[in-house]
């Protein structure tokens, strides 16, 4: 018969059973756990990099003491761009007495005045142009070229508030009736505020504050939580343009701000 062949030899350290390591599972929980830690102090250190939204109360930017906070999306990558804080009532009512205060002087203030200011901000908005696109791109998604157009529907309205004298002239009527003349004076309501929707970060806000202040009232306006960045830089240059303190606010939120 053919001799079996023998088995080949191997040292004796290959042959040894493999021993339980307590440790090995605990060391791979404890690296998952790191991981996650590092994973939570990196998007913690970003969220502290994302610059935050202020308020615009009494012709400066303040930074709002809300705990409460909404993160702001670039709808083409879904990183967050800013932060904006849902107002807190005090700050709401902050807003609206600046705008109170305001609203004497500023009504009194002869109609060219006001209309000159029109004047300087569309000129600043037609200097900025790109830069107002260049955020409603980056906030509502729109292509720059559309984002262009959205500055430029807003802007014919400042034109329009910058010759605004002649629609606010009142009417008289002689011999309505016998012995009887009338006439109307139209006059600034008082202060007026605006809610505006995400899909026209520059128009909408454009097709309400620039009539309402040139006819001699003051405004509180909360641009879309979504996009807020326009309105901010239009309020920087209506204060650039010469609009004074406290015509202009600018306050933040949700649901719960409005309400």
């Amino acid at each position: 018969p053919t001799p079996l062949c023998p088995l080949p030899q191997f040292p004796h350290h290959l042959h040894r059973p493999r021993q339980h390591n307590p440790t090995r599972k605990k060391t791979t929980m404890l690296s998952s756990t790191l991981r996650r830690q590092i994973r939570r102090a990196v998007h913690l250190q970003a969220r502290r990099s994302i610059t935050t939204t202020k308020l615009f109360i009494n012709g400066e930017f303040v930074e709002s003491e809300s705990k409460k906070w909404i993160d702001v999306y670039n709808p083409a990558t879904q990183e967050v761009v800013t932060r904006v804080p849902e107002a807190t009532q005090g700050e709401m009512e902050a807003a609206v007495q600046a705008a109170q205060n305001a609203f004497t002087p500023w009504s009194e203030t002869s109609v060219t005045v006001r209309q000159r200011v029109m004047l300087n901000l569309q000129r600043l908005i037609r200097e900025n142009e790109e830069e107002l696109a260049k955020s409603i791109a980056l906030e509502n998604g729109k292509t720059f070229a559309d984002a262009k157009g959205d500055v430029f529907r807003g802007l014919e309205v400042v034109e329009s508030a910058a010759n605004l004298a002649p629609a606010m002239m009142g009417e008289t009527m002689q011999g309505l009736s016998a012995s009887v003349d009338t006439f109307s004076i139209r006059q600034p309501l008082g202060v007026c505020a605006g809610i505006c929707p995400f899909n026209f970060p520059a128009m909408i806000p454009l097709w309400m504050f620039p009539i309402a202040v040139t006819t001699g009232n003051t405004y509180v306006m909360k641009p879309s939580e979504k996009t807020p960045g326009a309105t901010m830089l239009l309020c920087e240059l209506a204060k650039e343009a010469g609009l004074p303190d406290g015509v202009l606010n600018i306050i933040h939120g949700g649901v719960d701000c409005f309400n």
